[in-house]
């Protein structure tokens, strides 16, 4: 594998570490700023998924407000990425508490974070290995068809087999 694959691989393994894997977990009482999930009541559920083609069980979302019987949330509502800009379309829902079945806290989950990366490494490792099997290795032969191999970096250092044949 060559430097730059190392470090192709190595972007990428980070990418997954950042991104993470979530859990939800019950929150009694939130607070602004925390990152919820709102489930709703059937009832609730019906009301708000008027109109709509899919029906809406939840919001996620920041939380702006939790006063009394009324829990304020910032919620996406479109997306939209292209070459020249993305786009964010945000809502602000107010929940009366007699819509809510539960609020669930978002939050990080470092074991299965970690799993997570562990698998997709291993599952890496085992295309290449494999590809390198199937491919060969990174044997080369230089202009005068002596065989050869590339040393990995960017020192562009050379090893050669010189091959004596006894007279």
């Amino acid at each position: 594998m060559r430097g730059a694959d190392h470090t192709r691989s190595l972007l990428a393994l980070t990418c997954m570490i950042v991104a993470g894997c979530y859990s939800y977990k019950p929150v009694l009482s939130p607070s602004p700023g925390d990152d919820v999930r709102a489930r709703l009541t059937a009832e609730a559920a019906v009301w708000r998924s008027q109109g709509l083609e899919d029906p809406t069980l939840h919001y996620d979302g920041l939380v702006v407000e939790a006063v009394g019987d009324t829990l304020v949330l910032d919620v996406l509502v479109a997306r939209s990425s292209s070459a020249f800009q993305d786009v964010e379309i945000r809502d602000t829902v107010r929940l009366g508490n007699d819509e809510i079945q539960s609020i669930l806290g978002r939050q990080l989950s470092v074991t299965k974070s970690v799993l997570f990366t562990v698998a997709a490494g291993v599952v890496a490792y085992a295309v290449i290995r494999g590809i390198e099997e199937v491919v060969g290795g990174t044997g080369d032969e230089d202009d005068n068809g002596t065989p050869g191999l590339r040393v990995p970096g960017r020192t562009g250092l050379r090893l050669q087999f010189i091959v004596r044949r006894s007279p």
